[in-house]
């Protein structure tokens, strides 16, 4: 008996304890709901039709029919998707150096693959939820993502060298047995490259007499979210600069190419981020191939690159410069030079925010000089002698400035196997779309077929009007750009390349107050890349003593720049918008130090480049008003704010979701009607997002769906399947392309994959700059340059959005490094944030009719991009016409960014992952806090907040009533909400351990009390 009783003790202890952990997991899981349903692929809500309907309901088609659970058109779809992930990897490899045509190696040769890399590539950089600050990087992917369920078989950097050459396989297990591996960390990366100790006798002998028809050698970088690659590792040097295990290998293979072994050196660069590579010619290096991370097939296009199947066509979206701590932007960036408020200590009293957020801040002291605009323009006043170019102030070498001595590859540089001329044919102005036509032809004078991208850029003057008013001017930007299709030997092709007269506006932030037109003379140019295009418009004006990017003397072609002459300063041209009715004039001058606490701030000027570059930080002490916007909660009722029973909910007018798919977004009567239908309550529940939100049942507005990241759909996968998509090369591969079909081929393609998860919209798209190299997710955003992101933004959320899937474009705006991202204060001038961080994201709404927006964690000056009217409000819908919906980065109960009522009243539509964790504070660990707080500020008579949570449905409602979400959807359909399996097996178990802990307690009750007695009478008797 004594054993029957603890072994129902001990039962139902057991039982106990999993119904206190089922009771207590419940409501954790439940405030995870959406998380979870897309984690298991499963949908809330069901169409339920009468089968009455006549009309076509599929409103939004893919490309491969619309039964998203048609495996054949899917696995077509996911075909297609390779082939345009290799395509695109062949366009965007950019070939930086071929000396003695070292490249093409021929398929069959002999080769022996170098580095630890060669067994670790990097063929995706994680992007899209970050992990742990220290993890070692043991595998193609940094993140949690695998293509183990993929539609889609992984080629890595090795089989795809395998299965083109013959590899000495000797020197592939030494690397997979070395030990060696590299590590993600914020602060104590590590390169993982293998030492030279490695390298015996008895392993050189593995090549000393075959395999030696090329050392090829892969050198790789990579970053993450929550992780930019640090200015200052370990060895006491940039992570981007050569380290010495790598010097030391390289230096061995000059000795072996020296003694006769290795016919040639080829070098590929594995990195999304610009690396040092201005010592190849130290080590004898042949050749070099620019490859960033090729995603999931991208490999085979390398090799297709590298065997001569296709010669390269890509071009630099970076400049590649020899020191990487040289561009003026680094004096503000990254862990190492991100301060802190001199007034910390009071700061933090005052402030209800923990000191995480509130405690750092960014000046953005290069204004607009950032990449190559920092770079070329004192290169042109270097050889026009102006603005005290020369000085040492910013040399990498201490001594005067030389642009020879700083730039290893400009921006858009890129060799092929062929050769190219380009001759300008003609440029017309035209008024109706106040654009000009660069009509160029191209000729393949080489022996190869290939590809040439046409590049334009423009110069714009820089004169007394601009000195004495702070309006500076890169002496080189990005116009616009072509690429031509395959040329054959001697075959031509005029190509036309429109550029937008808009883009050679400047901002002028002092007096006038808005974007001018100065007066003077302007110049639009091609060139190989752009310091060419500078030469060539300096060639244009009668410069002497340029040089090209090796150091030789250059000439320029004048033929090759257009000029014209503005004969007044024009002040009006670009006051209004071209979109709306609104006034373009300032709106960030709280972002300017200058403005906050006086000359604080001498921002970059090419007037003086000696006296104005940014040598020292400044330290900023926090004015009371400062840390009034640092603490974050900005939203005051207003006094003649409406009353709650202005409004009114809950009125049925027979309005439909679907119904509103056709309504114009100013029919003010008819979006009034149809938000009249709707509860406080009921607009509040699509506020908070899990990857999708919740259902609106009264007027049939079915659940969403949403996914994540820019080179691949994390998180979500396919309706038929249940495995994943594609992972493309990085969005910088894409960019390097220049290649606006293959653009919009992989933008189409990523909205069908889309389709077919059933998949609303996509937070996708990545507009940030490359405001240094360092950036830990770069390879996720296009360019260092505004204008390139202007003109790329535009093809990708026009490719999107036609197929019905919201473009989500991130993080707006000045996210530009990970380090303390959450709140740093970023502080900038208005030209600065106009023309470069703002331009990037521009073009992608008033272009390409994107419709979804996600803020940034930073703040713009002290305000939370998040809570920032005049980022959302007067600049993104005022200014850009604007007429989607807005969410936060996730939010996670984070205390900076729970203030909801400040974030709903200046722009804000929804909120990113709104749920408890990941370090939220007690008292915020509630679910779904957005909800609940805008819902109580409204029960408490706040007028002013139903409105703007009216606003914020509006926004919503609009913009998914542009999508798929429709489909399927008519006049006579009704939604209907599904309990996930997992709550229904949670509310099981937990009766199931209700009754088992009853029945155990009774056992135990019975066995201690009721038979141990009449046992022990019996014993008695």
């Amino acid at each position: 008996m004594k054993i029957k009783k603890e072994l129902t003790r001990g039962l139902g202890a057991v039982s106990a304890f999993m119904l206190v952990a089922v009771n207590l997991g419940a409501p954790v899981a439940d405030s995870y709901e959406g998380r979870i349903n897309t984690v298991l692929g499963i949908n809330t809500t069901k169409i339920v039709s009468d089968d009455t309907k006549e009309e076509d309901t599929a409103y939004y088609k893919s490309d491969y029919g619309t039964d998203i659970y048609d495996t054949d058109k899917l696995q077509e779809l996911e075909d297609d998707c390779a082939d345009e992930a290799v395509l695109e990897q062949e366009e965007g490899s950019v070939l930086l150096k071929n000396d003695n045509n070292a490249l093409p190696l021929s398929e069959g040769s002999s080769i022996t693959l170098f580095g630890q890399n060669s067994i670790e590539s990097a063929q995706k950089s994680e992007s899209a939820g970050g992990f742990g600050a220290a993890a070692p990087v043991s595998g193609p992917f940094y993140s949690y993502h695998s293509t183990s369920g993929s539609t889609q078989e992984l080629v890595t950097y090795l089989s795809a060298m395998q299965s083109a050459y013959n590899v000495n396989e000797t020197m592939v297990k030494a690397y997979q047995n070395s030990g060696y591996t590299r590590l993600k960390d914020a602060q104590n990366p590590e390169i993982g490259e293998a030492p030279k100790g490695l390298y015996t006798e008895d392993l050189k002998n593995s090549w000393k007499n075959e395999y030696n028809d090329a050392a090829v050698v892969m050198l790789t970088r990579q970053g993450s979210e929550d992780c930019d690659l640090v200015l200052e590792d370990s060895e006491g040097i940039s992570q981007l600069a050569l380290h010495q295990d790598e010097r030391d290998l390289l230096e061995m293979l000059k000795e072996e190419k020296a003694n006769g072994t290795f016919k040639k050196i080829i070098l590929l660069v594995n990195s999304n981020w610009a690396m040092e590579l201005g010592e190849l010619e130290d080590y004898d290096v042949d050749a070099c191939l620019w490859i960033g991370s090729p995603g999931a097939v991208g490999f085979t296009g390398v090799v297709n690159v590298l065997k001569g199947d296709v010669s390269p066509s890509g071009k630099l979206v970076d400049t590649y410069a020899k020191n990487s701590l040289s561009a003026p932007a680094v004096t503000y960036a990254q862990a190492k030079n991100t301060p802190q408020w001199e007034n910390l200590d009071e700061v933090l009293e005052f402030c209800s925010d923990t000191d995480k957020y509130v405690s750092n801040y960014l000046i953005y002291s290069e204004g607009i000089y950032v990449g190559y605009k920092y770079y070329e323009t004192r290169y042109e006043d270097t050889v026009l002698g102006s603005g005290n170019a020369t000085g040492a102030a910013g040399s990498s070498t201490n001594a005067a400035w030389d642009y020879n001595n700083e730039i290893a590859y400009p921006f858009g540089y890129g060799l092929s196997y062929t050769s190219f001329t380009q001759q300008v044919d003609g440029v017309e102005y035209h008024e109706e779309t106040d654009s000009y036509t660069v009509k160029v032809t191209v000729t393949n004078e080489g022996d190869k077929a290939g590809k040439s991208v046409v590049q334009v850029y423009a110069q714009t003057p820089y004169g007394d009007y601009e000195k004495e008013n702070a309006v500076e001017k890169s002496a080189i930007q990005v116009a616009g750009f072509e690429k031509t299709g395959m040329l054959e030997p001697g075959a031509s092709e005029t190509v036309e390349v429109d550029v937008e007269k808009y883009l050679l506006a400047s901002y002028d932030y002092t007096n006038a107050k808005g974007y001018i037109l100065s007066e003077g003379d302007y110049y639009l140019a091609i060139g190989d890349d752009a310091h060419d295009a500078l030469n060539n418009i300096l060639a244009a004006k009668g410069a002497q003593g340029m040089t090209d990017v090796l150091g030789s003397p250059a000439e320029g072609d004048a033929d090759k720049a257009y000029t014209w002459k503005e004969e007044k300063l024009d002040t009006e041209t670009y006051r209004q918008s071209r979109y709306s009715d609104e006034t373009v004039t300032n709106q960030f001058d709280d972002a300017d130090l200058n403005n906050l606490e006086t000359d604080t701030v001498d921002y970059l000027s090419r007037s003086d480049w000696e006296g104005t570059y940014p040598v020292t930080q400044v330290s900023v002490t926090a004015t009371e008003d400062m840390m009034k916007t640092l603490d974050g909660e900005l939203y005051e009722q207003p006094e003649d704010s409406p009353s709650v029973d202005d409004f009114t909910q809950g009125k049925d007018a027979g309005l439909s979701f679907v119904s509103m798919k056709d309504v114009e977004f100013d029919d003010e009567e008819t979006w009034n009607t149809f938000l009249d239908q709707l509860t406080a309550e009921e607009m509040c529940s699509i506020l908070p997002d899990q990857n999708g939100s919740s259902m609106i049942e009264s007027v049939n507005m079915p659940a969403t769906y949403r996914g994540d990241d820019m080179d691949c759909l994390e998180q979500v996968k396919f309706k038929a399947t249940e495995k994943s998509g594609i992972v493309w090369p990085s969005t910088v591969v894409m960019t390097s392309t220049w290649n606006k079909d293959e653009m919009a081929r992989r933008s189409a393609l990523t909205a069908n994959e889309a389709y077919f998860m059933g998949c609303t919209e996509i937070w996708s798209g990545g507009p940030n700059i490359h405001r240094t190299p360092f950036n830990g997710r770069a390879s996720a955003y296009y360019s260092e340059d505004g204008n390139m992101g202007y003109i790329v933004g535009a093809i990708v959320g026009e490719n999107v959005q036609k197929y019905g899937i919201i473009l989500g474009l991130k993080h707006m705006v000045v996210n530009d490094q990970e380090a303390n991202r959450e709140s740093v204060a970023t502080f900038t001038n208005e030209q600065a944030l106009r023309e470069q961080y703002l331009r990037a994201f521009e073009g992608a709404y008033t272009k390409g009719g994107a419709l979804g927006t996600m803020t940034a964690f930073n703040r713009i000056g002290c305000t939370y991009c998040g809570s920032s009217a005049p980022l959302l409000t007067q600049v993104l819908r005022g200014e850009w016409g604007f007429k989607g919906h807005v969410t936060t980065d996730a939010v996670v109960a984070m205390d900076y960014k729970t203030h909801y009522t400040s974030n709903i009243t200046a722009g804000v539509d929804y909120f990113c992952w709104d749920m408890a964790g990941f370090g939220a504070s007690e008292e915020t660990t509630a679910s779904n806090l957005s909800k609940d707080k805008v819902l109580k500020a409204i029960e408490d008579g706040d007028g002013y907040m139903l409105e703007a949570l009216r606003n914020a449905t509006k926004h919503t409602v609009y913009a998914q009533s542009r999508s798929i979400l429709i489909n399927g959807l008519d006049s006579n359909a009704k939604v209907e909400h599904i309990t996930p399996w997992w709550q229904t097996a949670l509310k099981a178990l937990n009766v199931v351990f209700i009754l088992l802990t009853a029945l155990f307690i009774g056992l135990y009750y019975l066995e201690a009390f009721v038979w141990s007695k009449k046992e022990l009478g019996g014993k008695q008797s």
